[in-house]
């Protein structure tokens, strides 16, 4: 059994909410369509506004060329950034001691317990749907938008881990 306490700050959540964005089909799928669907709305602009206001339709593309250029090249990095601004809101909007604050895990051959100023949960290791980990934090979800966060630097056998959640997952829930 492998027992481990760690504080799970603001930053860890933000983290994974950033990690589930850019690994979600969804997520992904609303990015480039707002990447793309802009642009070419945009694109057709002086094929309207040029004969409105008896423009040169030519002479409207290259300012409207140019922003959506922009736009693709600089959208995902404000919708990230959008992201991480929303989760720091959502974190701060209320009380948060079970989500934030000290947690203990134990992993046994079970599942994982997790233990908070609130209480405890209990996860068998068919309830871990899939794991993710960016440099930081490991990702144990629990259902398709929530997740137990754990930053590695807490976890003393990290290979262990792992290890164990290459076999279990990957048993229960394919990975």
């Amino acid at each position: 059994m492998q027992e481990f306490s760690y504080e799970l700050k603001e930053q860890q959540y933000v983290a994974f909410n950033l990690y589930h964005s850019k690994h979600s089909q969804a997520v992904k799928r609303s990015l480039a369509i707002q990447r793309f669907v802009v642009p070419i709305v945009y694109l057709m602009m002086p094929f309207v506004m040029g004969p409105i206001f008896d423009w040169s339709i030519w002479g409207l593309m290259i300012p409207f060329v140019m922003f959506a250029i922009l736009w693709i090249v600089f959208f995902p990095p404000y919708f990230y950034w959008n992201i991480k601004r929303i989760s720091r809101k959502m974190i701060r909007e209320g009380k948060n001691e079970g989500l934030l604050g000290v947690h203990k895990l134990l992993i046994d051959s079970q599942g994982i317990r997790e233990v908070t100023k609130n209480g405890e949960a209990q996860v068998h290791w068919s309830g871990i749907e899939k794991y993710g980990e960016d440099a930081d934090n490991l990702y144990l979800y629990n259902s398709a938008m929530s997740a137990l966060i754990v930053p590695k630097q807490a976890v003393p056998e990290l290979d262990l881990l792992l290890e164990l959640l290459a076999e279990k997952v990957s048993a229960t829930a394919g990975g």
